[in-house]
């Protein structure tokens, strides 16, 4: 069909009549209708139509024009070449220290109101195509009316990122939604809900399930008047999605944690029936003492049963009966990841000690690959993740596994978490580093940094024992600047007599990298 459409164009019609019969249904139904006489006339239309028609359903093509520009002025002030010479420097570190750094000198333009050189300009839109998309938005910042006028040119960063949070909401896809969502919410946080009330009804069920989440992870007081209000749209239904249930796990998960909703007092109602007082042991039992338990049935009753553990708040059967013997049992381990740990404390009438110990203490134990297991303890380091509990979160680090301990590190303070980690002779664990320092940017102690550079020295120049240069990233972002005396000694007497290959790992990677880019950093703030 196109090789005629060619042909007839390039010939004329006079001399090679177009078949018609040719077009797709759609686009013969509209040229039979046409009352043109004139061949030319008819064709040249028949031809249009039929470029739309392939057209549509496309991608767009990249917009060449110019865009509206807000705050973006030829007068803008241009930041002093010393300043902008930095970042020449910055191109020249390592990839794995390179971001950390470039991050702080775009933030340091931003924070004085300042456009980048023709230079910079041109390096940062070369440099834009292999950097993540968080540093869009801080390159647009700081570019130049004729820098933004250059991005037409570019595929990799787009003047989207200048769009209004309106814009974005209205017309981003779901990741970009769920990114101004987040950042909104430890503003705006009221904003944000605001933004996803509008849209609410015309969300996708994943879509809602995605925001839910998200809200999970960022909840305050001030959502609960929405969660209650979504509530009768995932309603128990006997043919209901599996994403369904488990918004309504979620959404009465965080309203079990608020006190004064229904959820929390229907809840905590039901659940009372369960303690009961029985015979303390030993001398406290000869002497009258009455120790207050949980004493569940085996089968379905009144309250936990298959029907209402469903429909009011979406908990399943037991999925794995080699842990939870009966229902029964999962269903209080969902109630104690969900009502806040008080509620137990009160009702067992025990401190907050003795209460995590009763519940990992028999009967709710069961054996795996010969060891006793507490059935109970993953329920309450969830709730204390929930809550940000750091009292649980102290008393579960006595009792739980290195690998649990990583969970809980991020509820700790800085200065404990530098303890733990020197206690548990975990300096150079980049899992250990990483749970406690992956979102913060703050500066170690100088006793800590002093640890931690004396650690990675033995290890690799007396152990000979390889260490990765990812974790330079974390001492380039902590060390307190007290720690660039161990480095500058480091180079000044170098260990000639160290097997070769740990020396120079040592140097290369730790010595020359960390130095370089901690002087970098005193450039920026300077």
């Amino acid at each position: 069909m196109l090789l005629q459409l060619i042909n007839t164009a390039l010939l004329g019609t006079d001399k090679i009549g177009f078949d018609e019969k040719l077009l797709p249904e759609s686009i013969r139904i509209i040229v039979e209708k046409m009352s043109d006489t004139d061949k030319e006339a008819r064709f040249l239309k028949t031809a249009a139509l039929l470029a739309f028609y392939e057209e549509s359903g496309q991608k767009p093509k990249r917009f060449v024009g110019e865009f509206p520009i807000e705050n973006q002025h030829n007068n803008a002030v241009v930041s002093p070449q010393k300043f902008a010479a930095i970042l020449n420097e910055i191109l020249e570190m390592p990839y794995n220290l390179r971001n950390d750094l470039l991050a702080l000198w775009l933030d340091k333009l931003i924070e004085r109101e300042q456009v980048c050189t023709a230079k910079s300009t041109v390096s940062l839109l070369i440099l834009a195509e292999s950097l993540p998309k968080k540093f869009h938005s801080k390159i647009i910042k700081v570019l130049s009316k004729k820098g933004l006028d250059l991005l037409t040119f570019k595929t990799s960063i787009t003047l989207k990122e200048l769009a209004s949070e309106e814009q974005i909401w209205k017309e981003g896809k779901l990741a970009e939604r769920r990114e101004l969502f987040i950042e909104l919410r430890n503003e705006h946080p009221q904003k944000a809900l605001s933004l996803l009330e509008t849209t609410w009804k015309e969300e996708s069920l994943n879509d809602k399930r995605a925001f839910i989440e998200t809200i999970k992870t960022t909840f305050q007081l001030s959502d609960v008047a929405f969660l209650e209000s979504i509530i009768p749209e995932f309603t128990f239904k006997i043919k209901e999605r599996k994403t369904q249930r488990e918004i309504r796990v979620i959404i009465k998960g965080l309203l079990m944690g608020i006190v004064d909703t229904d959820t929390y007092i229907y809840t905590t109602k039901a659940l009372e029936i369960y303690f009961n007082h029985e015979k303390a042991k030993g001398i406290m039992g000869w002497a009258g003492k009455k120790n207050i338990v949980i004493s569940l049935s085996n089968d379905d009753d009144s309250f936990m049963n298959i029907s209402m553990m469903e429909s009011e708040y979406g908990f399943e059967v037991s999925p794995d009966i080699a842990i939870f013997t009966t229902n029964q049992h999962y269903w209080l381990a969902c109630f104690l990841e969900y009502l806040p740990f008080d509620f137990w404390i009160n009702h067992l009438e025990k401190d907050l000690e003795a209460t995590v110990e009763y519940f990992i203490s028999s009967p709710f134990k069961v054996k795996l690959s010969g060891k006793e297991v507490s059935f109970f303890l993953n329920a309450i380091i969830k709730n204390a993740l929930l809550y940000k509990n750091i009292a649980l979160a102290k008393v579960l680090f006595k009792i739980t596994t290195l690998q649990d301990q990583r969970l809980l590190l991020g509820l700790l303070p800085k200065s404990e978490q530098e303890q733990y980690i020197i206690s548990t002779k975990q300096l150079t664990s980049l899992q250990v580093l990483e749970a406690c320092f992956a979102n913060w940017n703050g500066t170690w102690s100088v006793g800590f940094s002093d640890k931690i550079l004396k650690e990675t020295y033995t290890i690799l120049i007396e152990q000979n024992t390889f260490i990765p240069e990812q974790l330079a990233i974390f001492m380039v972002k902590h060390l307190h600047p007290s720690a660039i005396s161990f480095l500058q000694n480091a180079k000044v007497y170098p260990i000639v007599s160290a097997n070769p290959y740990y020396r120079n790992h040592w140097e290369k990677h730790f010595v020359d990298a960390i130095m370089k880019a901690m002087e970098i950093k005193q450039k920026i703030y300077s």
